[in-house]
């Protein structure tokens, strides 16, 4: 009986034993399996933390070629306004003397040289005579002076529509056969009242500007009929080569004028030439001539 007892107990230890390690196993194997998936885990979460770095490191290397991008614009909107600023007081600068030029008196343009073939002279005479209200003729110059006030409206260089057919007439004087070595220059004058007028001013801010914009409007009127632009030249003096007095109202009608000079073809063009004349030249005795500066 005892040594049945003993063989029992025996018995239930070894199967104590081998079921106790067969749950040992088992447990084991899960726990490989979790750490073979954890370990997976670990390698896909490293992956994906080297992908953000590379992404971050390229988006940084984007940010800093953008930088530098934006730090090369920034330079230039700079230097460009700096650009700006030095052209605008270029700008300024060559307003005023070109102002400070306007106030000296230079006196009139004369023509020095050969007078007007006798039948232009008699041309240019009849058609002052048929229209002594609007222009006037000085022979001894070869100058037509129109009376603005009869070809524009007050503060205006749109031709007034009555005075489109004397000027129509004119040029045709100029066409003629008589006038074909000469061409002609345009000058519009002004009194020495200031442009005040809002709307006025918006187109033409000066006397200067007027003048000149008066000047080119008979220039047009000469082209519109028939007679060629590389004939003409046109010049604004605004309000400082004044007539007569503009203490009176007469004296500043007298200066608001547009006057048409004849002269012979390529005067304008040799008289601001730097180049002296050669022989092969041949325009003699013919210049214009200007006063000293006093």
């Amino acid at each position: 009986m005892r040594i049945g007892g003993q063989i029992c107990l025996g018995l239930s230890g070894v199967i104590l034993v081998c079921g106790s390690g067969c749950v040992s196993m088992a447990e084991h194997d899960r726990v490989k399996a979790r750490n073979r998936t954890l370990a997976a885990e670990k390698e896909s979460l490293a992956q994906d933390l080297f992908d953000t770095r590379t992404a971050n490191e390229t988006l940084k290397s984007r940010v800093g070629v953008m930088e530098r991008e934006l730090g090369t614009k920034g330079e230039l909107v700079t230097n460009l306004r700096s650009e700006n600023e030095v052209l605008d007081e270029m700008r300024r600068l060559a307003l005023t003397e070109l102002e400070r030029m306007g106030r000296q008196n230079f006196g009139d343009i004369t023509i020095v040289g050969p007078k007007l073939p006798e039948p232009l002279h008699n041309a240019l005479k009849a058609f002052a005579d048929q229209h002594p209200s609007l222009v006037t003729y000085d022979a001894a110059r070869g100058i037509v002076k129109w009376k603005a006030d009869l070809l524009f409206p007050l503060g205006s260089d749109v031709v007034k529509e009555e005075s489109l057919q004397p000027l129509r007439e004119f040029t045709q004087v100029l066409s003629s056969p008589a006038a074909s070595d000469f061409e002609v220059a345009v000058v519009g004058h002004t009194d020495n009242r200031p442009i005040s007028r809002a709307e006025t001013k918006q187109k033409h801010p000066t006397n200067w500007h007027l003048s000149a914009h008066r000047a080119i409007s008979v220039g047009g009127a000469l082209q519109k009929f028939n007679y060629s632009p590389d004939r003409i030249g046109v010049m604004g003096y605004g309000e400082y080569r004044p007539v007569a007095s503009n203490g009176s109202d007469q004296g500043q009608s007298q200066n608001r004028r547009v006057d048409v000079y004849i002269i012979p073809k390529g005067i304008l063009a040799e008289s601001s030439a730097s180049a002296k004349p050669t022989a092969k030249e041949s325009v003699p005795a013919v210049r214009l001539a200007m006063p000293e500066r006093g």
